[in-house]
């Protein structure tokens, strides 16, 4: 296959998301990510880690937060801060340390032993624990400058997922194997950790989570159960909870008054009387989430943090919570933008609601205005409109949703995968069973399209009346015809005997064209479909759309992953902004520069600026840089024939400086050699007397 030019963009590379200024996540706030733990030293300052290794930092009591760290990979399970400078995170086998409030992290060494880290807890300055798979526990009497594994044992199928220490001496870690379902794990330690005796309660489950409340009293929740000791973990008493619930953290704020995390359920169980009774249930509104962790700064605070990057608190012991986390609890799968603010979207592939913004995408409520839903699925373009609903009816405007009419379309054993419409006249409808509809009529009446064969359907580009593409799945083939479906040509992507599954297509013209694949594979053509050659290969299989503005620019979006291409994909950009948090289902350009994407989760972002390769400055002022592509030399040309070049930087993709021009003091234009850059994309960052201006170049 041809090799893969794939240039990743990191989040933490600060200068890089300014100058592209890519696409910025609208919801859910402060992240997607799961967060797996959190911790406050303070009422104010805290911290909450999760999957991708994002690091949170919020110093407003979780009212507003911003992102530390995060990563392409990785997870981090654990996080502890002893106060508001100095903390440690734990993940897959890594340990990472602060020491000045998260402005940077050290990477601690570990002992040489497998598995992965799921807690962190210290009790001073310098001596903490370390827990995870296999049985681990290390200990550090040194801040983490030397870790010194005390117990682990590599056949062991148990876990130990939280430590937790009464004083100095007095600790204890619990955990289980993965299953939940199996016997439990509790070992106690009375000298500093160690040594460490197995004191698992008879009939224990999976254990969760451990906390104290001084050097003789503990508590452990887990899989259905709730246990107590009051001698410094020698022996544990269960408490019978009736119901049968997962608790995924419990925390006292004295000795009477508790919270217990429930696993799955948007409420959180209290007591009042020292946990002899936890009958008492606040709920929590955070729709579809899950909790995995709280943690409290201060007398009846409790932040809590979970799936999707929700976050809620507490200010009065539990009773009432409020969500700090922005965002919807629901999915995303087609929209639509009559403008910059006002906006639709669908939240189900076959039914759901029709949800409406006024602020450009943040927040969502139930749309009132369009009757006949629910709608699935819905085209835009030049202020027509067309959505689609469950009763094979169709809504149109061609207003630009001020007035809207109501429309039959052909019953269909399914739903109609592809919709689209050339103008107002001219549109298409595809689906399973080999279902092709056009109209010439704006969809009063409709003809179905006949095949010989039984195909289906799933993707369709139409770039006038008679030339179209269509894609069926189960054949792996792509359909073209050149009047209109009268008549049909077939062609498949193949590589060495290999039949690539071809899912979304989009042409540029009557010649150049692009198909995207289940295999992450991208063919392109310059002959209309008659051939095609792969054209990148994006190293893994997604569900993946494509949108090209022009012969040189375009998206491609696949499953969690956002690509841009500014070199008719021979080059791409991962902007990798939502990996393994959100699947993207869908796009919508309002113009070639102002788009938004949504997705699962609530998943919403919003692309602002035009990402041609001329950038404008705040009065309009483009920088032209030609050729380009270029090889060997660019030509940068400022836009006000007055102004003078001072100095010309290029960085490349990971914000890196690779070419520093100074003291030009040059007239308007000059030429710079690029000769020793390697093939990529690359920002020009220009001074010049009339401000800075930074454009993009792509290197051949």
């Amino acid at each position: 296959m041809k090799n893969s030019l794939l240039i990743s963009v990191f989040t933490f590379l600060t200068f890089w998301a300014t100058a592209q200024n890519d696409w910025q996540q609208l919801s859910p706030t402060p992240t997607i990510r799961t967060l797996n733990s959190v911790s406050f030293p303070t009422a104010q300052d805290g911290w909450a880690v999760g999957n991708m290794e994002v690091v949170l930092h919020t110093s407003d009591g979780g009212i507003s937060w911003d992102t530390r760290h995060e990563s392409n990979s990785g997870l981090l399970s654990g996080v502890y801060f002893i106060d508001t400078l100095e903390g440690w995170t734990v993940g897959w086998s890594k340990i990472y340390h602060t020491t000045d409030g998260g402005e940077s992290w050290e990477t601690q060494v570990k002992p040489s032993w497998p598995g992965d880290l799921n807690d962190v807890f210290f009790i001073n300055h310098d001596t903490g624990w370390i827990v995870g798979y296999y049985k681990i526990i290390f200990r550090t009497t040194d801040g983490g400058a030397h870790w010194n594994r005390i117990i682990s044992d590599t056949h062991h199928e148990q876990h130990f997922f939280s430590v937790c220490f009464g004083d100095s001496l007095n600790g204890c870690a619990v955990g289980g194997d993965l299953s939940g379902d199996s016997p439990g794990l509790l070992m106690v330690t009375n000298d500093g950790g160690l040594t460490w005796t197995d004191k698992t309660p008879a009939g224990a489950k999976s254990l969760n989570k451990v906390t104290y409340l001084n050097a003789d009293t503990a508590w452990v929740s887990g899989k259905g159960q709730l246990f107590e000791t009051v001698d410094g973990g020698n022996t544990w008493t269960e408490h019978d909870l009736v119901v049968y619930e997962d608790y995924n953290d419990i925390h006292f704020f004295d000795d009477q008054r508790g919270v217990l995390l429930v696993e799955d359920y948007d409420k959180v169980r209290l007591t009042f009387d020292g946990g002899g009774t936890w009958d008492s249930v606040a709920q929590i509104d955070i729709g579809n989430a899950r909790l995995t962790s709280f943690s409290s700064g201060a007398d009846n605070q409790l932040v809590a943090v979970g799936s999707t990057g929700t976050i809620t608190k507490t200010v009065d012991g539990g009773t009432t919570w409020q969500k700090l986390s922005k965002g919807q609890g629901i999915s995303f799968y087609s929209l639509g933008f009559f403008n910059n603010l006002e906006g639709i979207a669908t939240t189900g592939f076959w039914q759901g609601d029709l949800m409406r913004t006024h602020d450009g995408g943040y927040t969502w409520a139930k749309d009132t205005l369009i009757e006949n839903g629910s709608f699935y699925k819905i085209f835009a373009e030049d202020g027509n409109w067309f959505l689609l609903n469950d009763s094979s009816q169709m809504m149109k405007s061609l207003d630009n949703g001020e007035s809207w009419t109501l429309l039959d379309v052909p019953d269909t054993l399914s739903h109609y995968y592809g919709l689209q419409f050339l103008d107002q006249n001219n549109g298409y409808m595809c689906g399973n069973h080999s279902v092709l509809q056009k109209t010439n009529d704006g969809g009063v009446t409709w003809q179905q399209v006949n095949f010989t064969g039984d195909y289906n359907f799933w993707s369709m580009f139409f770039l006038d009346k008679n030339l179209g593409w269509l894609i069926d799945i189960n054949s792996k083939t792509i359909l073209r015809t050149r009047s209109g479906g009268n008549d049909w040509y077939y062609s498949q992507l193949t590589e060495d005997g290999y039949v690539f599954d071809p899912q979304a297509i989009s042409f540029i013209n009557a010649d150049t064209g692009y198909v995207s694949t289940k295999e992450g594979v991208l063919f392109k053509t310059i002959d209309g479909g008659n051939s095609w050659q792969e054209s990148f290969d994006f190293g893994g299989s997604f569900n993946s759309k494509l949108h090209f503005i022009n012969s040189e620019e375009g998206w491609y979006f696949g499953d969690s992953h956002v690509f841009h291409t500014l070199d008719g994909g021979e080059t791409w950009i991962d902007s990798q902004l939502f990996v393994m948090s959100g699947s993207i289902t869908n796009y919508f350009f309002f113009n070639n520069g102002y788009g938004w994407l949504c997705g699962s989760n609530g998943l919403m972002a919003l692309h602002e600026s035009h990402v041609g390769v001329d950038e404008v400055d705040e009065n309009g002022a483009a920088l032209h840089l030609y050729p380009n592509p270029a090889t060997e030399y660019v030509s940068i040309d400022l836009p006000n024939s007055s102004e003078k070049l001072n100095s010309v930087e290029i960085y490349n993709m990971a914000g890196q400086r690779v070419i520093e021009k100074g003291s030009l003091n040059k007239a308007a234009s000059c030429n710079l050699d690029v000769s020793t850059l390697q093939s990529g994309i690359y920002i020009i960052k220009v001074h010049s007397s009339g401000g800075i201006r930074m454009g993009k170049i792509v290197i051949r």
